[in-house]
């Protein structure tokens, strides 16, 4: 099972690299419907190594490799991180669609601050200018999260139900 695991994880990145190649509009972008129902499935670790991994691999694949491949790839690490504590309990479209509101939020007044301190802008410039990426961020995050992450946890990453009465395969329960 822990190969099915470690191929789903590896899918899951380059489907999140892959969708994020022809960005036409900033910031839409499916890394966090992804990381969430990861973070979930696979618990904190695998959810801040989702997110990291998914950040540094694209700016390297796209030539964009900075200073903010750092800050962003351990911002959304974390996203992914305190992802698996929420979903702990919760799976609902509504937690879905919460969590991305309150973390995208988050990410960009983090990486606004650190993208302002980088190229020496005045704060008020930085977060003024921020304003459009952020609504085009939060629109792209709560839409895509709301929408795929249940559905991606549900038909991709959980853990089938046990059937009443039947045996598992004898191979499935010797480590």
């Amino acid at each position: 099972m822990r190969g099915v695991k470690q191929i789903k994880f590896a899918a899951g990145l380059a489907a999140t690299i892959i969708l994020r190649l022809p960005q036409a509009v900033p910031n839409i972008e499916p890394i966090m419907a992804f990381a969430l129902p990861y973070s979930k499935a696979y618990g904190a670790l695998a959810g801040f190594l989702f997110a990291l991994v998914s950040i540094l691999s694209f700016d390297f694949i796209s030539g964009r490799v900075g200073l903010w491949t750092l800050y962003t790839g351990i911002a959304y690490g974390a996203i992914g991180f305190f992802a698996a504590l929420y979903f702990k309990t919760r799976s609902k479209r509504v937690h879905y669609a919460a969590y991305s509101l309150t973390a995208t939020i988050a990410y960009d007044a983090f990486t606004a601050f650190f993208f302002g301190l980088q190229f020496n802008q005045p704060l008020l410039i930085t977060f003024l200018g921020q304003i459009p990426f952020t609504l085009y961020h939060v629109a792209g995050n709560v839409s895509f999260s709301t929408i795929f992450s249940p559905m991606i946890y549900k038909h991709v990453l959980a853990e089938p139900e046990p059937v009443p009465g039947v045996v598992p395969d004898a191979r499935e329960t010797i480590h």
